[in-house]
């Protein structure tokens, strides 16, 4: 797969494969879409956490249409997100905030609202974002604790963690890390995707 696919062609991600528990069936880390492999193309056998790569279920097709297939231009006007809880990793934001995110196709805002620790209301341009991904409490607490500081140690390591990084005005990177909560957890992947999906349009 890895010959072939340097990124998986549904999620466009780089984190790699592994065997699926239908095996020999191989699925991507990130979206967990699944495939069968033959010597002149692949199968998908379960879709993806994207969810529009369903049409092309149980179908057979060549490694050059996979190569080329493209995602969808994603339809947004405006999401919410909420609850959403900021529990770190920002150099000027230290406490702890409670809030809600705001998608919208040109920027990506977290507000606070209700009882918060401090107040913060950050609007990032989607052309400033430079990854975003769901961690578990495990890879945030040995991958990113001095990203975070001491939060880390409050991190329940099964626990899925959103973590944005962009540029600030400066050219500085900067990291937010959410504990989504309700209904959030839920979506948190839909919001994962549109932002990718965004700042891929944006380049």
């Amino acid at each position: 797969m890895r010959k072939h696919f340097s990124k998986c062609p549904i999620c466009e991600t780089d984190k790699g494969y592994v065997l699926s528990a239908f095996y020999p069936n191989v699925q991507c880390k990130s979206c967990k879409a699944e495939w069968l492999l033959f010597d002149d193309g692949m199968e998908l056998k379960g879709t993806s956490r994207e969810g529009w790569d369903r049409e092309l279920l149980e179908k057979k097709y060549s490694f050059q249409f996979w190569k080329a297939l493209k995602r969808p231009e994603p339809k947004l006007v405006e999401e919410t997100y909420a609850p959403m809880c900021y529990v770190g990793g920002h150099s000027d934001y230290r406490d702890m905030a409670m809030g809600y995110i705001l998608l919208k196709p040109d920027s990506i805002t977290f507000k606070t609202e209700g009882i918060s620790f401090i107040e913060m209301d950050l609007e990032i341009p989607i052309k400033q974002v430079k990854g975003i991904e769901v961690n578990t409490g495990r890879e945030i607490t040995f991958q990113r604790w001095f990203l975070i500081g001491a939060w880390s140690i409050l991190f329940k390591k099964k626990t899925e963690y959103l973590v944005l990084t962009y540029e600030d005005s400066f050219g500085m990177l900067q990291r937010l890390v959410f504990e989504p909560e309700g209904d959030a957890k839920r979506k948190i992947h839909d919001l994962v995707n549109l932002v990718r999906s965004l700042t891929k349009h944006s380049q």
